[in-house]
């Protein structure tokens, strides 16, 4: 009998402190926080995360690119390979089953000096690469994570 009161009660306490169909009628009132019709979410809170630009000077890879080439003419790359070197200033491993790795290479185009590129292989930081890989432009992933220009499916090349 104890057992079927408090399983009861358990039941009442969730149906009304959630907002599912047994809650309130005011709990379908539009929450703050809405714009329109989208509601802020912590997701749509996120800011994006914030780099350091590191001072450096990287001779670029014969055949390569800048960064700030990449930026400049975007388009111009846009679904190409290309090879680019740069010093590996932050690692997010197995991501969405991607490794996410951001370069820079000491150069600048209208603020954009970190390149963000995805990857099987987890680099040390502070290293030094030479990467090819694809070019997309305009990806994005949700939750604040969008990049003008990605490097996808990238490889350490000699």
């Amino acid at each position: 009998m104890k057992k079927a009161l408090f399983i009861t009660g358990l039941i009442i306490l969730l149906s009304v402190s959630c907002r599912g169909p047994l809650a309130k009628p005011e709990a379908a009132e539009q929450p703050s926080g809405m714009m329109g019709n989208q509601a802020m979410t912590g997701a749509a809170k996120m800011e994006a995360p914030k780099l350091e630009r590191e001072e450096l000077t990287i001779e670029p890879v014969q055949g390569g690119v800048t960064i700030a080439e990449l930026f400049t003419n975007k388009k111009d790359y846009s679904g190409k390979t290309v090879k680019i070197k740069g010093k590996v200033t932050k690692v997010n491993p197995e991501i969405m089953g991607k490794n996410w790795i951001h370069i820079q290479d000491g150069t600048m185009s209208d603020g954009q000096f970190d390149l963000t590129i995805t990857s099987d292989f987890v680099p040390e930081i502070g290293s030094i690469l030479t990467i090819e890989g694809k070019i997309a432009l305009d990806k994005d992933f949700g939750y604040g994570y969008t990049y003008q220009v990605l490097m996808e499916e990238a490889k350490i090349v000699q």
